[in-house]
């Protein structure tokens, strides 16, 4: 379980920076010095998610694809608030994470304004749907393993520029250290699947751990994916406070395709937070 504080880079560097700025007011500066030491190690891994943002596209006229995904919580009552962001940020994509089959019926909305789209309700925490102004097909489930298994959803876009792969996952939540474990393992299948794909691929979801975690290095060791997020900053998803979370909900690509206009939206009643980048084939 201690590897769940591997998440958490930027709360031990701020509270070294704020036990360093006490030590110095008390003229501990031996101390102050070395507190400031370790808020440079905690915080090293988290600058260079401010840089490195992909380059602008020689060709303005490529097309762009809007994709916002959102784990929406299956208890959350307040369901018109996800329906009213899609209606102000108009993504051509959008992929849910937690919905359950109370959550599918009143998605009427979304199945109007998206006329294909791919369900697959859990009254729990693993439903999952994926809805697109653009057509998708061979639409399908991936049963991730662990007992029970997890599914994620997969599926190809007919994106303007070319066909897209987008899978939509839920790994387990790290509440235990068995599920951990599965967590983990889950990630690993996933990864085996982007690296056996051979396509343009973009993935998103509740991942359940941040960048800097040690079971998010399959994505890149194995798939080679780089995070949307990239030269915009930690973007923190979870708990929904302000912007004192983590960054566990992710939309990832592999190296065929590009990023632009990462960006985490505002609450949607949910304990996550909603993230929103838009893609193009390279």
């Amino acid at each position: 379980m201690l590897d769940n504080l591997s998440n958490f880079p930027v709360h031990f560097g701020l509270a070294f920076i704020a036990s360093a700025a006490l030590l110095a007011l008390q003229r501990q500066a031996a101390w102050a010095a070395g507190t400031v030491a370790a808020a440079a190690i905690a915080l090293a891994p988290v600058v260079p998610w401010y840089f490195g943002a992909d380059a602008a596209p020689a060709d303005p006229a490529r097309p762009w694809v809007k994709f916002l995904a959102s784990n929406v919580y299956y208890a959350n009552h307040q369901r018109r608030r996800i329906q009213n962001l899609v209606a102000e940020e108009d993504p051509d994509l959008v992929g849910l994470v937690e919905v359950s089959s109370s959550w599918l019926h009143r998605l009427k909305s979304l199945r109007e304004r998206y006329p294909y789209y791919f369900e697959v309700p859990d009254e729990h925490y693993v439903g999952l749907a994926l809805y697109s102004r653009l057509p998708l097909e061979n639409a399908r489930v991936l049963q991730l393993p662990g007992e029970p298994s997890t599914p994620a959803i997969a599926a190809t876009l007919k994106a303007p520029g070319g066909d897209v792969e987008v899978v939509l996952a839920h790994p387990m939540s790290p509440i235990s250290a068995d599920l951990v474990r599965r967590r983990n393992e889950q990630i690993r299948a996933l990864a085996q699947y982007v690296r056996a794909a051979g396509r343009p691929l973009v993935i998103a979801g509740d991942f359940n751990l941040t960048m800097w975690n040690g079971g998010y290095r399959p994505l890149v060791d194995v798939a080679e994916l780089h995070n949307a997020r990239q030269g915009y900053g930690v973007g923190p998803t979870w708990p929904s406070i302000w912007r004192l979370g983590v960054p566990i909900d992710h939309i990832l690509g592999t190296q065929a395709v590009q990023f632009r206009n990462f960006q985490v939206l505002g609450p949607v009643g949910s304990d996550h937070l909603p993230v929103l980048a838009e893609f193009s084939r390279r």
